[in-house]
């Protein structure tokens, strides 16, 4: 069964116009996953701590607001659904723009820090994979993939939002670990015969070969920023004829 954690269940800490949710890790679930994420929420113009990364692959995804990443003697200005990638990087940080910043940090473990290509970079919404679901009408970006050119080999992670009354297919993964955050709005994650609520704020853990699928069972947006760790070597449909497949946007 996968591991829930309401928004209200994650540590938190904070500094002078600073929050950090600790989103999902092995620590926030109670159970083995070979990643961690973390949400900072700064105020407009304020500065974060530094961030210490272990060194392997990591990805910021930016929720809202726009400012400027700190990383290895480099700034990356940050807006609004870009994605900042860090391989082989020890330390992060952020400093808010004007209208404040939202951040979705993630970072994988368990790897060999020193086999990595050093690669910092950022790219901006428009310059990754945009898709659309041929299923239903669900909307994907693509943060690490094979499509984007950054090399990862430790996490692969797409945002996804589900308009009312989308659904996925079920399925499974044989060989990874799949996270998720959710950014806004509310669904359900089956898994199973069960149903779970998820809301925003609240991350879920689905372990290898756990069958699950959502649903937006409201009138509103229920997005998610999802991952693999490792990414999966093969999806396995468990409902015959019934798959998930995508197209570019526009």
């Amino acid at each position: 069964m996968p591991v829930i954690r309401e928004a209200s269940q994650l540590n938190h800490r904070s500094g002078p116009g600073w929050d950090c949710q600790a989103w999902a890790s092995a620590d926030a679930f109670g159970a083995p996953v070979p990643m961690r994420a973390d949400r900072y929420r700064l105020a407009p113009g304020a500065r974060s701590e530094l961030i210490p990364l272990g060194g392997q692959e990591a990805v910021g995804y930016v929720i809202a607001g726009t400012g400027i990443a700190h990383a290895s003697g480099e700034a990356f200005p940050l807006a609004r659904e870009s994605m900042l990638w860090l391989a082989a990087c020890s330390g992060l940080e952020l400093e808010a723009g004007p209208d404040g910043l939202d951040l979705l940090v993630a970072e994988s473990e368990a790897a060999d820090a020193e086999a990595l290509a050093p690669l910092r970079k950022v790219l901006a919404a428009g310059e990754l994979p945009h898709l659309t679901s041929t299923r239903d009408t669900r909307d994907r970006l693509d943060l690490v993939t094979d499509e984007v050119p950054v090399g990862a080999t430790l996490l692969r992670a797409d945002r996804i939002s589900y308009h009312p009354g989308d659904t996925a297919a079920a399925h499974y993964h044989t060989d990874c670990h799949h996270v998720f955050c959710v950014l806004t709005g509310s669904g359900l994650l089956y898994s199973g015969e069960q149903a779970y609520r998820l809301t925003a704020g609240d991350s879920a853990l689905v372990g290898p070969g756990e069958v699950h699928w959502f649903e937006n069972d409201t009138t509103e947006s229920f997005a998610f920023v999802e991952f693999w760790a490792p990414p999966p070597a093969d999806t396995v449909w468990t409902v015959t004829g019934d798959r998930c497949t995508w197209a570019p946007a526009g």
